[in-house]
């Protein structure tokens, strides 16, 4: 979310890097297609030490803008205000190319989809030379760092954002992108390179069924990890007696079906591609299984790790 109480232009620069979900990933629980390590000739009576098998860095994901990687960063600093639009035009041809190139994403004025809408404009903003760049609640486009236009593009209620009314100013130098930080490691085995979210919203899963199906079959075939004889009230859920062990299983089942996965102290993150990541919460109060449509949380675009 952004910065309370001030000027909805300014907050750009408040946004530098601040997108990050995972604050802080246990490691533990950071896996993605699982590893292996080799072991050397052993002499008796000598520990030895694993070696483990070392990983090629994962080739960094081209920028999602071409553009701004070319124009570069904006300037945190810069004076914010009312202003004639420069860009409107721009933006809502790309609203109404996205809509035609991506129906799925809308239905009717409703963006069933906010972390694809953002992530499509900005790719067909970036095909017209245009740098574009969404913090959490405005998208700003500029095609220099001389000034930078600030667009609002859906309402809090998820609907279509269009029109004279959308433009909120103009940020003279511009404002975006902001500088991005380092990104964190992949996880250890992981192939594909880390990567750091855009948007969320609740577009219907396409893990569910492979993340809920992990549940299930731990609940069948590792009995030793759950009390059956503890419910949680009003449901059918065990409580799990080894949290670690729980996780660490769910997490081999995914990873046997190809998925990178990693535990952000609340929810696993699961993705296949660095397009997006869908995000479960499959334990209750950390003591209980939690199952059924309700572990789905929502998804990110591009990934959120």
């Amino acid at each position: 979310m952004m910065a309370r109480g001030l000027h909805p232009l300014r907050r750009f620069a408040l946004r530098a890097g601040g997108l990050l979900l995972v604050a802080g990933v246990l490691a533990t629980f950071s896996t993605c297609g699982g590893g292996s390590a080799s072991r050397g000739p052993t002499t008796p009576g000598i520990p030895v030490t694993p070696s483990p098998t070392p990983t090629p860095a994962p080739t960094p994901d081209p920028p999602l803008s071409a553009s701004c990687a070319r124009i570069g960063p904006g300037d945190p600093n810069a004076a914010c205000g009312s202003g004639r639009e420069t860009f409107l035009s721009d933006v809502e041809e790309a609203i109404s190319t996205l809509q035609s190139e991506h129906p799925a994403i809308f239905a009717g004025d409703q963006i069933v989809n906010l972390g694809a809408y953002y992530v499509g404009l900005i790719k067909i903003l970036d095909r017209e030379g245009l740098c574009a760049a969404f913090d959490g609640e405005e998208l700003g486009v500029k095609n220099s760092n001389n000034f930078s236009d600030v667009f609002k593009l859906h309402t809090s209620r998820g609907l279509l954002r269009t029109g004279p009314r959308s433009y909120l100013g103009t940020c003279r130098p511009a404002v975006i992108p902001a500088a991005q930080r380092p990104l964190p490691p992949s996880p250890a085995g992981c192939s594909l390179p880390p990567s750091t979210y855009i948007a969320c919203g609740k577009p219907a899963p396409q893990f569910f069924k492979d993340v809920s199906g992990a549940v299930d079959q731990l609940l069948k075939e590792q009995p030793q990890l759950f009390d059956f004889k503890d419910i949680q009230r009003g449901t059918d859920w065990p409580r799990i007696v080894d949290i670690k062990g729980y996780y660490q299983a769910v997490f081999g089942i995914l990873n046997g079906k190809g998925y990178c996965v990693i535990f952000d102290g609340e929810e696993i993150e699961v993705k296949r591609t660095n397009d997006f990541t869908e995000h479960y919460k499959i334990d209750y109060s950390n003591s209980y299984v939690r199952t059924g449509s309700g572990t789905y949380r929502g998804a990110c675009y591009p990934a959120a790790f």
